[in-house]
């Protein structure tokens, strides 16, 4: 189950952080799935935003903290 969960939260993490990317410096279609959802500019960024708030909570909460400094 922790397998399932860290890559969701690696896939959440993806899209929210590439997403958040292209919207704020390039602007362009691009693979990101909230991209082709017809919203508002401000609403799509605040969704991206959520996405990797939320994907990065998942890996957290499936692996810890500890994984970040260990070797």
């Amino acid at each position: 189950m922790p397998t399932i969960i860290i890559g969701l939260g690696l896939a959440l993490g993806i899209q929210g952080a590439g997403g958040l990317l292209n919207n704020l410096f390039s602007d362009s279609r691009s693979w990101f799935l909230l991209n082709y959802i017809g919203m508002p500019d401000w609403l799509r960024i605040t969704a991206h935003a959520l996405m990797l708030a939320i994907g990065l909570a998942l890996i957290v909460r499936a692996k810890g903290w500890r994984w970040l400094v260990e070797d």
